[in-house]
């Protein structure tokens, strides 16, 4: 029962240590979602969830924007991940299946942004 417990204990640090802390590793030395990019067009669906993992990324890389509105990095991540469907629907639902320039893809990173962060006139 002891091996059971410890393996799922063991199993579970494994996923939030890769949720939390690998996965946004990636984003460290990017300024702009579109850094994230090499070729156009974009699939709609990598791009959505590119905008969702970047969006919490921003949410520790900009502790000192939050705490100007007395907002905590983890509240930041809770408020994204409560709005993300909602965004995702409001945002993407006329979206093309392949966003083929720079421009749109800004236009809908910033729309993104906007609609899931606690804070506003932020740019992805």
């Amino acid at each position: 029962m002891r091996i059971i417990f410890f393996l799922g204990v063991i199993g579970i640090s494994g996923f939030a240590i890769n949720k939390y802390v690998l996965s946004s590793k990636m984003y460290d030395n990017v300024s702009n979602i579109t850094d994230l990019v090499s070729d156009y067009p974009v699939d709609l669906f990598k791009f959505k969830k590119m905008a969702q993992d970047y969006s919490r990324h921003l949410c520790y890389k900009n502790e000192g924007v939050l705490a100007g509105v007395d907002v905590s990095s983890s509240e930041c991540v809770v408020i994204h991940d409560k709005m993300q469907n909602q965004c995702i629907e409001k945002v993407f639902r006329l979206a093309p299946l392949n966003i083929e320039s720079k421009k749109e893809l800004i236009e809908y990173s910033n729309e993104y942004s906007r609609c899931t962060l606690p804070y506003k006139n932020f740019r992805l």
